[in-house]
């Protein structure tokens, strides 16, 4: 039996509101698809599992919000107690969608600051600007690799009424943005902006700042841990640039200000973790583990170290691949698809049982699932076992997605044995290669529980909207309520 419910308007879809009214209650097979599914509790278990070892290891913590781009994982990412509320965005959207958030935290003696994760292009610095004057002195810091950037400056400081925090961008490897430890480019930068006198400054140096992005490509926690403390390493030369920089400009032997020296990127700040509490019996990781603990002891005396991470909160199939970081759900063991907090909801639209191995398609491609690949195996994503037998060596389903374009996605069958097939207008849910990018290609979340008692880990219990555009749940379709059995 169906039970028409009226397509709500394009305003509607903006009104999280409105969404709950017509999603909550409802199960996961009731929903049109595609549809992006968060699971609540691993989500808080993931973020709980890094606030925690940040604590204990006596370093800050400032997640990047970009994966999600929501005010509720963002919450979570910061902790209810933290007095410091420093975040990363990738774009000012993300920024201005929280803002409210960060208003109200201010407002409960909660220090707030945002970092603008992209070289600062100077288009936006108005807007930045106009951001700054609404959240207050001290809440924007921006990243800058280049002196063309520092123009921009002025154009910030004059719209927002005080001077951003600067955070150098120094590439430790990864090759994307920043500059070199040993460069003469660092050296001109910095001395450039330690010259600076009172009336010409339009920022100050806040710290110094790394992504080991290429950390993406190791295999064991050791391999982890050794980036960020090569990251660690460079940041700290960098400093002792910046210190010798400034006692040249001041000429005073005076203590110079403490800097803070942000590192990380998933695999790498979820790998001090293992310091907590995963498994350091092998050789090579006590080995790393030792050499980590060291790097943070000695930079800590100086300045302050900052890890930063964002996928860490749903997390995906690139950072199973990884193995750098204990499962939230069992520290004994090394991140696995119960740590997996992101699926993607899609529908079955054939299937082609001729094929050999079998094969099907589903209504979903590159704009729901990203095309990112993920390196331990050739697919663009895994059918989860939700409704279907598992793989007991895996957990996971027999499928995954072995083709894609934009708006198909072709299932392939990876096992010859016995097990349910897929039937037209079947649900099954997807784990994506790269959470960042998969997300990207909704506006909402449809949010399960799975701490939930057993009959309600299908119902949706919220939704969490961010800061794209409308839901692609209602996007040109009907929206039909079905009693499913």
């Amino acid at each position: 039996m169906n039970q028409h419910v009226q397509r709500p308007s394009r305003e509607a879809l903006e009104s999280r509101e409105a969404m709950k009214a017509q999603l909550v209650g409802r199960q996961l097979g009731q929903l049109p698809t595609p549809a992006a599914v968060l699971d609540r509790a691993v989500i808080k278990r993931n973020c709980t599992q890094m606030l925690q070892a940040c604590d204990k290891l006596n370093v800050l913590f400032r997640p990047h919000i970009k994966t999600h781009k929501t005010v509720e994982v963002t919450q979570l990412q910061v902790g209810h107690s933290n007095r410091n509320v420093n975040i990363i965005v990738s774009t000012l959207a993300e920024a201005e969608h929280v803002a409210d958030y960060l208003k109200d935290c201010r407002s409960s003696g909660k220090s707030v600051n945002i970092l603008y994760g992209v070289p600062l292009p100077p288009s936006q610095a108005p807007r930045l600007g106009a951001l700054g004057k609404e959240l207050g002195p001290g809440s924007i810091s921006v990243m800058i690799d280049h002196v063309g950037q520092l123009k921009a400056l002025r154009t910030f400081k004059d719209v927002a009424g005080f001077e951003a925090g600067i955070f150098i961008k120094v590439d430790s490897g990864y090759g994307r943005a920043g500059l070199q430890p040993h460069s003469y480019a660092l050296h001109e930068l910095l001395k450039t902006i330690l010259s600076s006198n009172d009336s010409e400054s339009c920022g100050y140096l806040h710290g110094l700042y790394s992504h080991a992005g290429h950390s993406y490509g190791v295999n064991n926690p050791a391999a982890a841990m050794d980036h960020l403390s090569d990251e660690l390493d460079g940041l700290r030369k960098a400093a002792v640039l910046a210190e010798a920089l400034m006692v040249e400009a001041d000429g005073s032997n005076e203590p110079k200000p403490r800097f803070v020296l942000s590192v990380g990127a998933t695999p790498s700040a979820t790998s001090v973790q293992n310091l907590i509490q995963g498994d350091l019996a092998s050789e090579g990781v006590q080995a790393a583990s030792i050499r980590l603990r060291e790097c943070i002891k000695q930079a800590n005396l100086s300045h302050h170290v900052e890890l930063h991470a964002g996928v860490y909160t749903c997390l995906d199939m690139q950072q199973v691949a990884t193995h750098a970081s204990p499962s939230s759900d069992d520290p004994s063991k090394r991140i696995s698809y119960t740590d997996l907090a992101l699926t993607i909801l899609v529908e079955v639209a054939s299937v082609y049982d001729d094929r050999k191995p079998s094969e099907a398609l589903v209504a979903a491609g590159s704009l729901a699932l990203g095309r990112e690949p993920c390196k331990s195996y050739k697919g663009w994503g895994v059918v989860s076992n939700w409704g279907m037998t598992s793989r007991a060596e895996t957990g996971c389903s027999d499928w995954e997605v072995a083709r894609i374009s934009q708006e198909h996605g072709i299932l392939q069958k990876l096992t010859t044995a016995t097990s349910l097939g897929l039937d037209i207008g079947q649900k099954v849910k997807i784990w994506p290669n790269h959470a960042c990018i998969a997300g990207a290609g909704f506006g909402s979340y449809v949010v399960v529980d799975s701490d939930l008692p057993v009959d309600r880990r299908d119902e949706v219990v919220d939704v969490w909207k961010d800061s794209m555009l409308p839901s692609m749940l209602y996007d040109d379709i009907d929206l039909h309520r079905q009693d499913v059995t």
